[in-house]
């Protein structure tokens, strides 16, 4: 009788977890073995906008089902795709009720600098991703490789054993040493708190030594007697440490307080990377001063990060949805968000200068600038194995800053020599969409 009871219960639980399952997690409604599955591809499906109304995402006539067509290859990584074999991805599946409606989307994307970026990418593994600082609209979003959602019935095997991960949307989720980028963040909280100034003047040996190892900067290179500007136009390892150093645990305050460490409010779902709870030691504080050490970061985080900076200090909550119409709901409008005050208005003013003074004299220089005036940081990043992460943080025009940029090229090299005219062109290309 106790077995008989025992093997009672046990299929009991059993039932009652499959009613549960089935109930609240499974979802039968797109579950590829459902009838009704298979239903939603022979409908006309809600037509994606970019920002000016050109068509990104489109449904056409294919037999009995209706088949996506997509404006951009690098769409994927934003729109996902949506297919009957494969199933939805990105805002195609986030907002599937609505386009099975037929209602439209409008993007903040601009199908022009989408496909700009997405050509600066080509034969590169990384990413691009391009704000709007006083509102927080996403411009451009690419992440390389991408899978193309036109032709995934002929690519899929290949994807499948691409050991680039091209279904990785790197923006949100790639995960990298930010190595120099987060120079911005230091300086910001280092005159936050009163421990330097913009004429401070430092001498810089190119070496400087902490516990029988050794900070140095870029070659070796010694830049003599330098202010705090000038240290992070030419990429200072050497200030940028002693500056950690100071800072202490404040530091990593200071990152949290930027967003690191914390996942993105955003319709698609990011990593939040890692910021390290205490500081261990004086050389552990250098090493993260200089964005190396345990410290991770997607690119999105360093986008919202030189966004910020180019907004007063303000970040505003990213965002790619702009309004979904039509149907028989409300029209649905998306409002810019203050995610919060990262940095007083003065200190950001002292933050744009000395970026601006990096693009024009430093390590930020470009030689595809076109007479465009921006500001910028560079990142190499040293990754333990392998080349180094190329990485680039900009905003333009220099003067009145209205777009922002971040640009990770994996194991691309320097980020002066790789990242920046990449992000340049893309600023470029941004300005003449800017309104």
């Amino acid at each position: 009788m106790r077995k008989t009871f025992i093997v009672l219960v046990l299929m009991y639980g059993v039932i009652f977890g499959s009613l549960f399952y089935w109930q609240l997690c499974g979802d039968l409604h797109n579950h590829p073995a459902n009838p009704r599955y298979y239903a939603m591809f022979k409908t006309d499906r809600g037509v994606i906008f970019d920002r000016s109304g050109i068509p990104l995402a489109t449904s056409m006539e294919d037999g009995e089902v209706y088949t996506r067509r997509y404006a951009a290859t690098s769409l994927s990584h934003v729109l996902g795709y949506f297919h009957q074999r494969y199933g939805m991805t990105g805002l195609e599946r986030l907002y599937h009720e609505d386009l099975s409606m037929g209602r439209s989307m409008i993007t903040t994307l601009d199908l022009g600098l989408q496909k700009t970026a997405e050509d600066a990418m080509q034969g590169k593994t990384g990413a691009i991703v391009v704000v709007r600082p006083a509102t927080g609209e996403i411009l451009a979003l690419v992440s390389s490789p991408m899978v193309d959602g036109n032709v995934l019935d002929d690519n899929w095997p290949d994807y499948l054993v691409d050991k680039r991960s091209p279904f990785m949307n790197r923006v949100t989720h790639g995960l990298y040493p930010p190595g120099s980028v987060v120079k911005p963040i230091v300086y910001a909280a280092a005159l936050q708190d009163g421990l330097v100034d913009d004429k401070q003047v430092w001498q810089d040996d190119g070496v400087l030594i902490l516990q029988n190892r050794t900070i140095s900067n870029s070659g070796g290179r010694a830049h003599g007697r330098i202010t705090t500007d000038e240290a992070l136009a030419l990429s200072s390892n050497v200030v940028f440490a002693q500056l950690a150093i100071a800072l202490g645990d404040r530091l990593l305050d200071a990152y949290e307080l930027f967003g690191l460490g914390h996942e993105i409010r955003f319709e698609l779902q990011s990593l939040g990377g890692f910021v390290p709870a205490k500081v261990a030691s004086d050389y552990d504080a250098a090493q993260l001063g200089i964005g190396q050490g345990s410290i991770l970061v997607t690119p999105l985080q360093m986008a919202l990060v030189a966004s910020s900076i180019a907004n007063g200090g303000e970040m505003m909550q990213p965002y790619v949805v702009q309004e979904l119409r039509g149907g028989l709901k409300m029209r649905q409008i998306t409002r810019p968000r203050v995610a919060g005050q990262v940095m007083p208005s003065s200190i950001a003013r002292d933050l744009q200068e000395a970026m601006v003074l990096a693009a024009r004299e430093g390590t930020a220089q470009s030689r595809v600038s076109g007479g465009v005036s921006y500001g910028g940081k560079t990142g190499t990043a040293q990754t333990g194995h392998g080349g180094d992460h190329a990485w680039f943080i900009g905003f333009a025009p220099a003067e009145s800053p209205t777009v922002a940029v971040a640009v990770l090229v994996e194991q691309g090299g320097s980020g002066s020599e790789v990242a920046v005219p990449i992000g340049v062109t893309v600023l470029r290309e941004a300005l003449g969409i800017d309104e």
